[in-house]
Formats: structure tokens, C-alpha cells, sequence
């Protein structure tokens, strides 16, 4: 008896249209995601493999809307990494390095796949992580990573979606960089 309440709420929600999660904008159904490209320059391998699968993460968990490959998705996510720096990190009062971190910076727009026409413009985010470098100074680093490139795939897709309908039919969303004075290279 006491499950009778809970079914025709959610009875309820169901046909009232709420859907939990972004939308993706008006006439997409399907959303894809290229393998992303890295500036000349950046050495470090296996980051567009691991950035793509947490963009894939990230509209998985955040945006209402069904993933497909590249090749038949309407909505294209495309993007690269414009840089991959360490830096020097902190040393000890015996001038041990004892942490140090990485600066990972991205950008991605979203793309209309049968015509190339790009429907929300490029966005840049970037993110600093830190690890201590101990006994497990490589497994560190590679938590890191993962942890940057899901931040900055979890803060691209919030802003590639999360943009209002009227912004972008109004012409206004700008390109935007979160980028600070302590950008290294910038």
C-alpha cells in the first residue's frame, strides 16, 4: 500500500516532461565526441584518449541527451589541448621536492556535424592539480591527470550546455577564457 504513492509520483513525473541533466540545444538529439587534438609542442602521451573518455564522463553524467559515435551524432563536441605543463612544485627546508603539480588547459566548442556550422562557440577552461611526490610519486601523477581532465571536462560541458537559448541565438556568447595571470606561457 505504502508503494502506491511513490509509483504514481513518479508515474507523474515521467509525463510531465522533467528530465533530470542539460539539454542539448533545440534540434540535436545526439551528441558525439571527437578525439581531441593537442597543440604542437605537447609531448606527454595518451592525454586525447583519457580527455575523451572523461568528456564522454561528463555528458554522460550532466547533459540529457544520448551519446553516438562521431559519425552519426548531430552535435559534435571538438576540441584540443592548448597546453600540458609541470610545474616546479615544493621543496623541503632541505630543498627535497615534496609536491609538485601539472596545468592542464582545454577548449572545445560544439559543431552541427551534417553542416560544420559551429553552434556554440569555443570555450577554453584550464585547471592546476597537485600531488605530493612520495613513494607513489608516479601513481600520484597519473591521479592528477584524471582528476584535471574530468574537472575540465565537467567545467567545458557545463558551459557548452549550460549556455541560454538566447544567448546563442542572439549572438552572444563570446569566446571565453578562464585563463589568469599565473597562466604559464600566456
Amino acid at each position: 500500500m505504502r508503494r502506491a504513492p511513490l509509483v504514481l509520483l513518479g508515474a507523474a513525473l515521467a509525463g510531465c516532461g522533467w528530465r533530470a541533466g542539460m539539454l542539448a540545444p533545440e534540434g540535436y538529439d545526439t551528441i558525439g565526441v571527437e578525439v581531441f587534438e593537442t597543440e604542437r609542442g605537447i609531448l606527454q602521451r595518451e592525454l586525447e584518449p583519457e580527455l575523451s573518455d572523461a568528456m564522454t564522463e561528463a555528458l554522460t553524467d550532466l547533459v540529457d541527451a544520448p551519446l553516438a559515435t562521431p559519425a552519426r551524432a548531430d552535435l559534435l563536441v571538438r576540441g584540443r589541448i592548448t597546453a600540458y605543463n609541470r610545474r616546479s612544485g615544493i621543496r623541503t627546508s632541505g630543498n627535497d621536492l615534496a609536491e609538485t603539480g601539472l596545468y592542464v588547459a582545454v577548449a572545445a566548442e560544439l559543431v552541427d556535424r551534417r553542416t560544420g556550422v559551429v553552434v556554440v562557440p569555443t570555450r577554453e577552461r584550464h585547471v592546476w592539480s597537485g600531488y605530493a611526490l612520495d613513494e607513489s610519486a608516479i601513481e600520484n601523477e597519473g591521479r592528477a591527470r584524471r582528476r584535471a581532465l574530468r574537472n575540465v571536462a565537467d567545467t567545458l560541458v557545463l558551459d557548452l550546455f549550460g549556455i541560454s537559448t538566447e544567448s546563442r541565438s542572439a549572438g552572444g556568447a563570446a569566446v571565453e577564457s578562464a585563463g589568469s595571470s599565473d597562466d604559464p606561457g600566456r
